[in-house]
């Protein structure tokens, strides 16, 4: 739990590096992505990732976090969370550690009223690259490659 991290920065990296693996569940981006930045583990992740200490995994937000930008997201998370939740202003930067938008659950029952499906049309109408993933797709980063693997489970 990053709320336990807050401004622990050392304490969460020796924590990380026990673990072979992380999983990020999703919830809110923005607020994964402030307490991310309240934790530290926006430097820490990619420090233990460049020295293949640790996986990441994750899950919807999870995923969207690892992005450059975190913009158009907020028509399927809202921004306005993070305050209370946090006490700080929303992060529109991701951590930047795959090249392109992800844009998750599409026309998943996850998102019923079709939030996702419509930003990803949006993105290609503005020629934004993103990957659109169904709820099943994976993206598999290892190094300098990267693989998106739709619908990998049959």
């Amino acid at each position: 739990d990053l709320r336990e991290y807050v401004g622990r920065e050392a304490e969460l990296e020796r924590k990380l590096a026990e673990f072979p693996l992380v999983w990020v569940r999703g919830g809110n981006t923005f607020v994964l992505r402030a307490q991310f930045a309240r934790s530290g583990a926006d430097r820490v992740l990619p420090r233990l990732l460049a020295s293949d200490a640790l996986v990441y995994a994750g899950y919807s937000a999870g995923a969207c976090v690892l992005t450059p930008d975190l913009h158009g997201l907020e028509s399927a998370d809202d921004p306005a969370e993070v305050e209370p939740a946090c006490g700080i202003e929303p992060r529109w930067d991701g951590l930047g550690l795959v090249d392109r938008r992800i844009v998750p659950h599409i026309d998943s029952a996850t998102d019923p009223d079709g939030h996702c499906t419509r930003l990803a049309a949006r993105y290609r109408a503005e020629g934004v690259e993103h990957w659109a993933l169904t709820d099943d797709d994976a993206i598999v980063v290892d190094g300098p490659r990267t693989e998106v693997l739709i619908n990998p489970v049959t």
